[in-house]
């Protein structure tokens, strides 16, 4: 009898252990699994969060379109201006009612003033970047897009913050005075501030001063010709005078070299004696 008690202890004994294992094992699947759940809600918490997330500013980047782009806007040919067609009123710098030459290292200055975010800045910083490249060399400019929560949005572009030009007849200074999120970048100060609250009160961007004598207040360029378009666009329409975008670019590209020309004395010749800057310059003469 004992022995027979003690066999059916150690079989209940038994059954009481696998039963217990298999229990844990439950467990441990249990827990797995809710850990597995977890893991998977948050990264589709992440995953939301990060896609809702503001985008940060485009990195400079030493390749891509951007970068082609922009090496093909500084080395237009002449040919193509010549065959642009003749810049309108409206692109024409106005005259600054007691302005006073504005110079730098002895050369007449342009001065640009805008900020990252903006659209139209974005716009004509590609007439801007086309006209003086044909005086004189930049680098450091790097590229960017407008805001992508302003009208336009994320007009492909470039920003002048790292830029320098380089020139024997005229000097050329950019302030970017915020970036594309709107936060501050480059002071507006001193002799420049003054310059712009004088001349331009109401505060619009992007203001351009040539020499001192005259201004652009906001872009000269036709905003709708840009709406979507990528870099790769936008150079091949510069490049073609009966396209939407070379039909308001490359006018504003003469009608910019133009009124420097008037700065240069000018020069150099072969720029400013041209067929697309002779026809640019009858409107600033009116």
């Amino acid at each position: 009898m004992a022995k027979s008690n003690r066999a059916e202890t150690a079989a209940r004994a038994a059954k009481l252990r696998a039963e217990a294992a298999r229990k844990d094992r439950q467990r441990t699947q249990v827990i797995a699994a809710s850990v597995a759940v977890v893991v998977v809600v948050i990264a589709v918490v992440l995953g939301v969060v990060i896609s809702n997330r503001p985008k940060d500013a485009p990195a400079a980047s030493a390749g891509g379109a951007g970068a082609t782009a922009l090496a093909t806007l500084q080395k237009l040919p002449a040919t193509l201006f010549d065959k642009a067609p003749s810049p309108s009123p409206s692109q024409a710098p106005a005259k600054l009612q007691g302005g006073t030459a504005l110079t730098q290292d002895g050369k007449p200055k342009v001065l640009y003033i805008g900020a990252e975010y903006c659209p139209f800045c974005a716009m004509e910083r590609w007439a801007l970047i086309g006209a003086l490249s044909r005086f004189g060399t930049f680098s450091g400019i790097t590229q960017t897009t407008s805001s992508s929560t302003d009208v336009h949005p994320d007009t492909p572009t470039f920003s002048f913050k790292d830029a320098t030009f380089t020139s024997n007849v005229v000097a050329f200074q950019a302030i970017e005075t915020q970036d594309r999120e709107g936060k501050p970048l480059q002071t507006l100060d001193g002799d420049n501030l003054a310059l712009f609250q004088k001349f331009n009160p109401g505060g619009g961007i992007p203001w351009i001063t040539y020499g001192g004598t005259t201004a652009t207040d906001g872009a000269t360029v036709d905003a709708n010709a840009f709406e979507g378009k990528t870099y790769d666009q936008i150079i091949a329409g510069i490049q073609d005078p009966t396209s939407d975008i070379g039909k308001t670019v490359t006018p504003a590209i003469n009608m910019i070299t133009a009124q420097i020309c008037t700065q240069t004395k000018g020069q150099p010749a072969n720029v400013c004696t041209s067929q697309g800057v002779q026809s640019a310059s009858v409107l600033l003469k009116r």
